[in-house]
């Protein structure tokens, strides 16, 4: 009768610790890898909630708006947003009735985001941006003046010829408005290279 060599069961005992190894970083890779699924479109489709509400509520109200910064980028460069990025942002020309700006804030609020609600002022002037938040993404609308060929924001100033007339322009498939001169927007927000850096250095 023949005996079993040693070897052979240190073999079998590590064959199966291998395995079970190798199905334990499997159900670890798939979990990861369903949960990082999961929150890219949960926040994808946060975005596109939050994006096509607003829109709707500011042309309700005559409210002219564009994309800018990194809301613009993630339309020029992917047509789509930006996931990484902090939250949505919105140019919208202040309107002479401030009864009614601050009317379609609060209207903002109750419809489309409801959760926090803040208001800034910019470093380089009085104008405004007012941050707004569901609790899963934020938007940023940063009030904007238009005077003798100036367009002056929370942010800085430029050409009136360079925003206007807007132009369409896509972004997670919700058609909505751009700057006339994308390009311009984009360079003066993140450098000359805004078209060919990578994301992931920009945010």
């Amino acid at each position: 009768m023949s005996e079993s060599s040693p070897t052979s069961g240190v073999s079998l005992g590590l064959y199966w610790t291998r395995a079970i190894v190798v199905l334990l970083l499997g159900f670890v890779m798939y979990l990861a890898v369903t949960y990082c699924f999961h929150v890219y479109y949960d926040r994808e489709a946060a975005f596109h909630d939050a994006l096509t509400c607003f829109m709707r509520l500011l042309e309700e109200n005559n409210i002219v708006f564009w994309l800018q910064n990194g809301t613009l980028l993630g339309s020029t460069r992917l047509g789509r947003l930006v996931l990484w990025d902090a939250d949505l942002d919105i140019g919208f020309v202040k309107p002479d009735d401030t009864d009614k700006l601050l009317a379609t804030m609060r209207e903002l609020d109750e419809r489309c985001f409801g959760v926090v609600s803040t208001v800034r002022t910019g470093d380089r002037n009085l104008l405004r941006v007012f941050r707004k938040c569901t609790r899963r993404i934020c938007a940023e609308f940063h009030e904007t003046s238009v005077s003798d060929g100036v367009v002056v924001s929370a942010d800085g100033i430029s050409p009136a010829t360079e925003l206007f007339p807007l132009q369409s322009c896509t972004v997670a498939n919700v058609f909505s408005h751009c700057p006339h001169n994308i390009s311009y927007y984009l360079r003066e927000a993140y450098g000359g290279d805004w078209l060919t850096r990578s994301l992931t250095e920009l945010f």
